[in-house]
């Protein structure tokens, strides 16, 4: 309840422009906001320092599992993760708490990141349409597109601007090699295959298929595929530059809440970090949602706070005030 109301206190004071810099919110018997470096950084306490009681009636903290994107949340251009993040992440689990991945990176460069931070919660990967062993990459579910619904995306896209690619048993297939696709195929870490026509290999059920190209017609492509499919298919923009089809049982939210099923926790009891457009429902979902660095309007709209991105060690930061505030545990 403590939390709940504070995420609803935020979003009020967010709505009607007030920028408490470094001052504290302070309700008793509900909850102590902190609001930092000019963001709505918070942190959730019951006043007293007691913890946020769990839904079973024992005291103990609220956060049990930590959801993190990759690209624009743990790492910047540069792709590196900092030190001082792979300590919180191991500090983070060692309290109890799960820490998994939730990114739209295919696999094999997801599975790098999850190797490197050593998470030890599933990892959720083309955007939610994967679900994996951190470790070990041993796929646990896979919501492929089926051939109609990949024919006719493939229909609707094809004719048009920018690159066109389908990624299909861990592979990237594309009709043309151009310099984007080579570097698109290093940067993911999976081999390049070029063939006649997509639809030739459209039936043996892929995955994701991916438009690139200039954000303004990005966006537009994005609004009319949304509109032509509804629910039969997953449309994202997790890129400026990318718009991706994918089965309608696909979705970061849909993994993470059979994630959590398998867990036994609940959305009040997880923690996400994102910047994307496609991060958005997963923030306003989770029982507290952090927007990072230059996040997409539609994240910080369903976050509850704003903190700084990668390369100030923002994600870092917050986890470290939520264990010193004791409240990540399993």
């Amino acid at each position: 309840m403590g939390v709940r109301f504070c995420r609803i206190l935020l979003r009020l004071i967010r709505r009607a422009g007030i920028n408490f810099t470094n001052q504290w919110l302070t309700f008793p018997g509900i909850c102590a906001c902190a609001v930092n470096h000019g963001t709505y950084m918070v942190s959730l306490q019951l006043s007293g320092g007691k913890a946020i009681p769990r839904e079973d009636g024992r005291a103990g903290p609220g956060f049990r599992v930590v959801a993190l994107d990759i690209d624009g949340t743990i790492v910047g251009p540069d792709m590196t993760l900092s030190p001082r993040l792979s300590a919180a992440v191991a500090a983070t689990q060692a309290a109890g708490a799960t820490v998994l991945i939730a990114t739209g990176r295919i696999l094999g460069s997801a599975l790098g990141f999850a190797r490197a931070l050593k998470t030890n919660g599933p990892l959720v990967c083309y955007q939610g349409a994967v679900t994996a062993d951190p470790s070990t990459g041993e796929v646990a579910r896979h919501a492929r597109m089926d051939a109609s619904l990949a024919g006719e995306a493939l229909g609707m896209l094809n004719g048009g601007s920018g690159q066109l690619s389908m990624l299909l048993d861990h592979q990237i297939y594309v009709e043309e090699r151009t310099e984007w696709a080579d570097g698109y195929a290093r940067r993911m870490e999976q081999e390049l295959c070029v063939v006649g026509s997509l639809r030739d290999v459209s039936d043996g059920g892929p995955t994701l298929i991916l438009a690139v190209d200039e954000p303004e017609a990005t966006g537009d492509r994005v609004r009319r595929l949304t509109r032509h499919f509804g629910d039969r298919a997953l449309i994202t923009h997790s890129l400026p530059h990318f718009c991706e089809v994918a089965s309608p049982d696909a979705g970061k939210l849909k993994a993470l809440e059979i994630v959590l099923e398998g867990l036994g926790t609940t959305p009040e009891q997880v923690v996400a970090f994102g910047d994307g457009v496609g991060d958005a429902e997963m923030l306003g979902w989770a029982g507290l949602g952090i927007a990072v660095g230059d996040a997409h309007p539609a994240a910080v709209k369903s976050a509850d706070t704003l903190i700084p991105g990668p390369d100030a060690d923002g994600v870092a930061q917050a986890l470290e005030e939520l264990l010193d505030r004791n409240l990540l545990s399993g």
